[in-house]
């Protein structure tokens, strides 16, 4: 009988001590956010106004952000659409590179807008509401639909250099695509 509670007080104690261990495992990461470029894909497009043909690409990478601030909540927003001040940031910030000939990059200057970085919000979703959680980590993929340069002169090889900011005003990491030519068929992915 002793050998039976001893062997049945030595498993729970295994048991126990394995919780414990497995919880003060749980993984922490840092505040600011650190992304990872996943894969870039090209189509063909039709421009809404302009009617010509183009290209647009998906850019989608991966993101791990410690504290989960990402995402402009909607009372972070005015009714017609724009940011109250002191609101959230939480942006992707992109800039389409050339690559020259010595093998450096320059960055692009859109000729319409004069744009060199364009930027757009990352849109709040449910998930991304860490408030009561314990565990405030928030991993994820997104996806950014983006227009290419029309018709660069002389350009045939680019790359698109991003990062992200999170309502904190975090800059995460900086990372790129592959290069790529713009002058990609449809439906071409280049993955890294």
């Amino acid at each position: 009988m002793k050998m039976k509670t001893f062997l049945s007080l030595i498993c729970t104690l295994g048991f126990v001590g394995w919780g414990l261990w497995s919880c003060s495992r749980m993984q922490s990461y840092s505040e600011i956010p650190e992304i990872h470029f996943k894969k870039i894909a090209f189509a063909d497009s039709i421009h809404p106004d302009l009617g010509y043909i183009g290209k647009i690409a998906f850019l989608s990478f991966s993101f791990i952000d410690g504290d989960g601030d990402l995402g402009v909540k909607p009372e972070e927003k005015n009714a017609d659409g724009t940011n109250k001040p002191g609101g959230g940031v939480s942006r992707i910030y992109y800039t389409w590179h050339k690559k020259l000939p010595d093998r450096t990059y320059e960055p692009f200057q859109f000729p319409v807008t004069g744009e060199i970085t364009i930027s757009s919000e990352i849109p709040y979703r449910d998930v991304m509401d860490k408030s009561e959680a314990q565990n405030k980590t928030l991993k994820g993929s997104i996806e950014v639909k983006l227009m290419t340069p029309i018709n660069p002169q002389g350009i045939d090889t680019m790359r698109i250099e991003f990062y992200i900011v999170d309502r904190a005003k975090n800059k995460s990491n900086v990372d790129h695509t592959p290069d790529f030519s713009i002058l990609n068929p449809p439906d071409t992915e280049l993955t890294q």
